[in-house]
C-alpha cells in the first residue's frame, strides 16, 4: 500500500463555503496547463482559493495550482472536525434544554407559588421540606419506603413528630421491603410505633418510594435529572398525580403482609410460614421428580395456576428470577419442608375429587384438560 497523501502538519482554516462548481474544476485545468485566467473566473477562481486548490501571489502574477489531493484531504480533516463538534453540540442539547426548562419551572414555582412539581437536589433541602410537609399532615400520612432499614438517627427523629401526627388524628400506615423483619433498628421502631396507632405491612416485591400527605402532596424519587445527587426528590403537588401516587400505593399495600414490629430470625420462617399449603405441595411435588405438567395434574390444577403459585414463591423468598431447579433447591433446604404435621393433617382432611390439594393415593388415571384459571 502507498503513503498517504494527506498532509501531516497542515494549518487549520475555515471550510470552503460551497462545493466545487464545474466552472472551477474546468479552471483548475486551464491553470494547471499554463493557460491565463479572464474577466469570467472570478467566482471559479475564488472557489479554488477557499479549497487550497491554488496560491495567489502576492504580486498579482498568474495564480499556481497545488496539488489537488493534498487539498482536498486538508478540507476533509476540517470537515471531519466541524462534524464531531456538531454532533457532539447536538447530543449534549437535550440535556441541557431539560436542565434549563426544570431551572426555569422550579424557579417560577417557587416565584409564583404555583401548582405541579418541584425538583429539589440538596439532601439537607430535601429532609428540611419533609419535615416540614409532615409536620402539616392533618388526616392522613403514607409512606413507602424500599431502601432499606432505618437507621437508630432516623428513629431517633421520628419517634416524637410521628407521634404528635398521631395525637393530632392523622391515620398513618408505612410500607417497608420484607427484609426490615431482620432488622434490629426497624424492629424496635415498628413495635414503638404499632401500638400507638401506626399501620406497617411488608412487602417481598420491589415497590417505589413515596410519601403521601393528607391526598395533597407527594414526595417521589427523581428519574428525570441526569446525574442527580443520590436523595434527590421531587414535591408533587398536582392533584391528579397525588391521586395517582395514592392508587399506586394502595395497590401494594393490598399485596403486602400485616406487620407489628416481631423480629424474623434470619433462616426461619415468621409464624405460620411464607408458603401456602398449595405453594409447599407443589414444591413437594417437583422435590420428588414431578414435571410441572406432572405437578399440575397430580395436585388437580392447570399449569397456569401452578406457574402462578410459583411466581408468587419466588416473590415470598425474594427470588425474582429463580428457576425451578433453584426453587426446589431452596426448599429442601427450608424450614417450612419440616412442618410435617401441617401437611399430614391437611393431606387427611381432603376426600377424593376435592379441589386443588395433595393427591389421594389411587390408581393413576389418564390427565384430563383442566378448566382451572
Amino acid at each position: 500500500m502507498g503513503e498517504s497523501t494527506a498532509p501531516k502538519d497542515a494549518p487549520g482554516r475555515a471550510l470552503p463555503g460551497q462545493a466545487l462548481s464545474a466552472a472551477a474544476v474546468d479552471l483548475y485545468g486551464r491553470l494547471s496547463t499554463g493557460r491565463p485566467t479572464g474577466p469570467a473566473d472570478g467566482e471559479a477562481l475564488e472557489q479554488l482559493r477557499a479549497w487550497g486548490m491554488v496560491a495567489l501571489p502576492e504580486d498579482g502574477a498568474r495564480p499556481v495550482p497545488l496539488p489537488p489531493t493534498a487539498a482536498a484531504w486538508s478540507v476533509a480533516r476540517e470537515a471531519l472536525v466541524h462534524l464531531q463538534e456538531q454532533t457532539r453540540m447536538l447530543m449534549e442539547l437535550p440535556g441541557a434544554v431539560e436542565q434549563l426548562n426544570l431551572a426555569f419551572a422550579q424557579s417560577r414555582t417557587r416565584a409564583a407559588g404555583t401548582t405541579g412539581s418541584e425538583f429539589l437536589s440538596d439532601r439537607a433541602e430535601v429532609n428540611e421540606r419533609i419535615g416540614a410537609i409532615l409536620a402539616s399532615a392533618r388526616s392522613e400520612l403514607l409512606g413507602a419506603h424500599p431502601h432499606g432499614p432505618r437507621t437508630r438517627e432516623q428513629m431517633d427523629i421520628g419517634v416524637p413528630r410521628d407521634t404528635a401526627a398521631l395525637e393530632r388524628g392523622v391515620r398513618y400506615r408505612t410500607l417497608y421491603q420484607d427484609a426490615v423483619r431482620d432488622d434490629v433498628v426497624t424492629c424496635e421502631w415498628a413495635s414503638t410505633m404499632a401500638p400507638r396507632g401506626v399501620h406497617f405491612r411488608t412487602l417481598a416485591d420491589p415497590f417505589e418510594r413515596v410519601v403521601i400527605v393528607d391526598e395533597r402532596v407527594a414526595i417521589i424519587s427523581d428519574y428525570v435529572v441526569p446525574e442527580a445527587p443520590e436523595g434527590a426528590a421531587w414535591i408533587i403537588t398536582d392533584r391528579a398525580m397525588v391521586a395517582f401516587c395514592k392508587h399506586a400505593f394502595e395497590q401494594e399495600w393490598r399485596r403486602a403482609s400485616p406487620w407489628h414490629g416481631q423480629r424474623r430470625v434470619r433462616g426461619q420462617s415468621p409464624e405460620g410460614g411464607l408458603l401456602s399449603q398449595l405453594q409447599r405441595a407443589i414444591l413437594r411435588a417437583l422435590s420428588e421428580g414431578e414435571t410441572q405438567d406432572g405437578a399440575a395434574r397430580r395436585l388437580q390444577v392447570s399449569t397456569r395456576k401452578l406457574q402462578r403459585e410459583l411466581d408468587l414463591v419466588r416473590a415470598a423468598w425474594a427470588l425474582p428470577q429463580a428457576t425451578v431447579a433453584q426453587l426446589t433447591f431452596r426448599w429442601a433446604t427450608s424450614p417450612e419442608r419440616e412442618a410435617t404435621r401441617e401437611k399430614a393433617a391437611w393431606r387427611r382432611s381432603l376426600a377424593p375429587g376435592d379441589g386443588p390439594g395433595l393427591p389421594v393415593n389411587r390408581p393413576a388415571t389418564p390427565a384430563r384438560p383442566s378448566s382451572g384459571p
